[in-house]
């Protein structure tokens, strides 16, 4: 008899490790890049904290803008990220033909009802 073990790890834990790892890497950059900027521009002596302070706002707003356009109405769905056009095509094998007929299906409905 043939035993399987899953060693998948959580969609979250896979999203909070790219988010930290993604973030640090801009964030520091980011800090560094503009404490150069302000140094050589001869603004400040030490403007590491205030960088580090800009980069992380300018972090925290990609990811809301980020997640403010792949979220729906109702805070659900990535789908409304991919064009209509491309249900049926790109991204077929991940349910997009689903997805294209259960729109179509509630339009069908909507229509009915007027």
């Amino acid at each position: 008899m043939a035993r399987t073990v899953d060693l998948s790890v959580p969609r979250w834990v896979r999203v909070a490790v790219v988010f930290f790892l993604l973030g640090g890497v801009f964030v520091t950059g980011t800090a560094a890049l503009l404490d150069i900027a302000a140094e050589g521009l001869g603004l400040a002596e030490n403007a590491y904290v205030p960088s580090l302070a800009l980069a992380v706002f300018a972090y925290l707003v990609g990811c809301a803008v980020w997640f403010s356009r792949v979220s729906d109405a109702e805070g659900d769905s990535v789908w409304s990220a991919i064009p209509e056009s491309q249900y049926a095509g790109r991204h077929a094998e991940s349910g997009g033909i689903a997805r294209k007929e259960q729109e179509d299906a509630i339009r069908d409905l909507r229509d009915g009802e007027e």
